[in-house]
């Protein structure tokens, strides 16, 4: 009896943390594709490739997200755009210049995350206008220098980001081992102390002598990078930078992060839980695609699944504060 009352009680304890949920739907909406569906295995494998650039970009999100309330990054499509055709120019097909592309689309992504912090801080722009606006100035720098066209990337570059372990996608894995780091940077490193800290209540972070501004202009930088990492591994995943590769990004980048757990008023992240998240969206929008809903339809339906889980979970930036 008391073991039984241990079990329910440990169970009742995993459950009330946020992290957990994402993972028990995506379960269910596996099983749900496995009725409708008989190659549902390459769907999952499939999903978790897809939601392998979920991670990475969420990640970054929620880095901006956790240093408090307004910090959103809207620049984030654009610059997966931008820094995968910077990346794919530079390579030029060639299977050498691999890594030399590779960061060429780093640097980019982290000039474009230097510039939005400069925006913020130099001219005290809230940060959700200011990386809007940058992202107008990095949309058009991507048109007037690629003019629309489709960059392809080197064949290696293609072939190991389709690679697959024992039935598992590389470039999941790669994106678990990110995870990973990134959640030990978090809880281990002072770095990660000092994000949660100015998130949670900035003038206390001042006082404990924490450099605010330095922390989070490499918190935009990183952001930067995050999505230009997803902007090349993505142009090799689909044969090709454009302009438009990114344009999803804008809105799963935030759902991964609030799904995850992450609180949106800032000061509390959860990369594990964005791994589960990223998993059960791109679950989701296999699973519309298959019972046939349209585009419009699948995104309203994904729309309404985010707002549900933030009421739900009392993560509103207006709820938080009346707290």
């Amino acid at each position: 009896m008391y073991e039984q009352t241990s079990i329910m009680g440990g169970l009742l304890s995993l459950l009330k943390q946020k992290k957990v949920w994402p993972y028990i739907a995506a379960v269910v909406v596996y099983v749900a594709i496995e009725r409708v569906s008989s190659a549902a295995t390459a769907t999952l494998a499939a999903s978790m490739s897809f939601a392998s650039f979920f991670i990475l970009v969420g990640i970054g999100q929620m880095l901006v997200i956790t240093t408090g309330p307004g910090n959103i990054d809207l620049s984030i499509p654009y610059t997966i755009a931008l820094s995968g055709l910077i990346a794919m120019k530079t390579m030029n097909e060639v299977d050498s210049n691999i890594f030399i592309g590779l960061l060429a689309g780093i640097a980019a992504g982290a000039v474009i995350g230097a510039m939005n912090y400069l925006l913020i801080r130099l001219i005290l722009m809230p940060p959700m206008i200011a990386t809007l606006a940058s992202s107008f100035i990095v949309r058009t720098l991507s048109i007037v220098w690629f003019r629309g066209l489709q960059i392809k990337p080197p064949r290696a570059l293609s072939a190991l980001v389709n690679v697959k372990i024992a039935g598992f996608p590389l470039i999941f894995i790669f994106a678990i081992l990110v995870a990973v780091i990134m959640a030990a940077i978090l809880s281990r490193s002072r770095y990660g102390r000092s994000i949660h800290a100015i998130g949670q209540n900035i003038k206390a972070a001042w006082l404990s002598n924490i450099n605010v501004m330095r922390v989070k202009f490499l918190t935009y930088m990183l952001c930067g990078v995050f999505a230009a990492v997803t902007g090349v591994l993505l142009a090799g995943f689909i044969g090709g930078a454009t302009l438009d590769m990114g344009d999803e990004y804008m809105m799963y980048s935030i759902a991964v992060v609030v799904l995850g757990g992450s609180s949106i008023a800032g000061g509390d992240s959860n990369v594990s839980g964005i791994v589960g998240a990223s998993l059960f969206l791109y679950l989701v929008v296999n699973f519309l695609n298959i019972m046939g809903l349209g585009i419009s339809l699948r995104n309203i339906i994904t729309g309404l699944i985010i707002i549900a889980i933030i009421f739900a979970g009392g993560d509103s930036v207006f709820i938080s504060k009346k707290r």
